[in-house]
């Protein structure tokens, strides 16, 4: 087994090399300056450059559907034990337990387990994390060793709040982080799933359900009401059609703070556009809430607004399990002649479709996002935060006489308690 320096080298090494491979490779690099034009990214100086090809590297997928590393494994056609680790690498947030000599001791916030990692810079470049702090980053496994590949930010032992809700987030991308070194969660994951595949079956006697994102949360909140006390009653109300079949980006989960928390346990209602929203059980991965399912649908069918890019999204992105695929390709004769041509590919079966856009998935141990945040302490404890500081908020509200506490020097009822 190589020693920490010598891992810690490779690493770097393996890094370089994938980089120069980007900017080499005719595929890549004209992929490279779509996903760049496709997001309006600018690059105004070298450092911008680095963690734009760096992020684009370790989490982006080429246009095609296929990540980038997988891409450059491939073409390597070698088995390389840091691909795989870069690969299976994740970002989150940790609290630092114990400084030690040339590494952090840290709780996962996501999992709740201990462990050591070691950064990539001498401790000496980072006397700015304190012990409790929290540490925003990624990090990788290596021979049984985790290493912080990155650092994003450093949050204060003080904004537990924060720090929650960043790892949540992250959560979200990378549901792997839930029960990572935590064999009991991914069990009890396990056994949610199939409680929800159960009760989702014997509640509406399908396997997905659509209605309109003004309807979702409500139908959404009738699923678990009857997942926890078996009750059933008249959800016909709450399925409803959207008039035309288009497809809009929209990122549930990409928003600011102040929504955020709305968003993760649903929130469809508040966006001003209508939409069809679907409730579709994975029997291997839980459930899942997928915006545009009946569009999807649709798009083999009849013409659809934006049909290609929505075709795209649900082949590329890693939020639509495969059963959803298998679903649309069992059930279309022209399947896949309407993906080829979105994708402008040439897949001839749904074997190499899968293998080339749901890399992620190959990995049985990929879980809903809802299943996720159903079983998570974390996500529990925050909102009760939230409402616990809410309240904290409301009573230490100043008197209308007293100074205004954002610093104005005016008095309270002058300033912000004007209104």
């Amino acid at each position: 087994m190589p020693s920490v320096v010598e891992s810690l080298n490779l690493i770097s090494k393996t890094i370089d090399n994938i980089l120069d491979f980007i900017a080499n490779d005719e595929e890549l690099s004209k992929d490279f300056s779509q996903y760049l034009e496709i997001n309006n990214i600018e690059i105004e100086s070298e450092k911008d450059f680095n963690n734009i090809i760096i992020q684009y590297m370790l989490d982006m997928k080429m246009q095609n559907g296929l990540r980038v590393l997988e891409y450059y494994r491939r073409n390597n056609k070698t088995y390389d034990e840091i691909i795989d680790a870069l690969l299976n690498s994740f970002c989150g947030v940790f609290r630092v337990e114990k400084i030690l000599s040339n590494a952090f001791e840290v709780n996962c916030l996501t999992s709740n387990v201990n462990f050591e990692i070691i950064p990539m810079v001498k401790m000496n470049h980072l006397k700015q994390i304190g012990r409790y702090d929290y540490i925003q980053a990624r990090i990788l496994e290596l021979s049984n060793v985790k290493y912080i590949l990155e650092i994003y930010d450093i949050i204060s032992e003080f904004d537990y709040f924060k720090a929650a809700q960043t790892a949540i987030k992250y959560m979200l991308q990378s549901p792997k982080s839930a029960y990572y070194k935590n064999d009991k969660k991914r069990e009890e994951l396990i056994k949610s799933i199939e409680d929800f595949n159960e009760k989702f079956t014997e509640c509406f006697k399908a396997p997905f359900v659509v209605t309109t994102n003004k309807k979702a949360d409500s139908l959404i909140e009738y699923f678990n009401n009857y997942r926890i006390t078996g009750q059933e009653g008249d959800y016909s109300p709450l399925i409803e059609k959207t008039e035309q079949h288009r497809f809009l980006k929209i990122d549930e989960f990409n928003c600011d703070d102040n929504t955020f928390m709305q968003n993760a346990i649903g929130g469809f209602a508040s966006h001003k556009e209508i939409y069809d929203v679907a409730l579709w059980m994975d029997k291997k991965r839980g459930l899942y809430i997928i915006p545009f399912l009946d569009t999807f649908f649709a798009c083999f069918s009849k013409e659809v607004e934006n049909k290609n890019e929505c075709i795209k999204e649900f082949l590329t992105s890693d939020k639509i399990p495969p059963s959803v695929i298998k679903y649309a390709a069992c059930n279309n004769e022209n399947f896949f002649e309407v993906v080829n041509k979105a994708l402008n590919v040439k897949f001839n079966n749904l074997e190499e479709i899968l293998f080339n856009t749901k890399t992620a998935y190959i990995d049985s141990g990929v879980f809903s996002p809802v299943t996720v945040l159903f079983n998570s302490e974390l996500f529990s404890s925050l909102l009760g935060l939230k409402d616990e500081n809410e309240k904290n908020k409301e009573q230490k509200l100043p008197s209308r006489n007293e100074l205004c506490p954002c610093g104005s020097g005016l008095k309270y009822k002058k300033c912000c308690g004007k209104n």
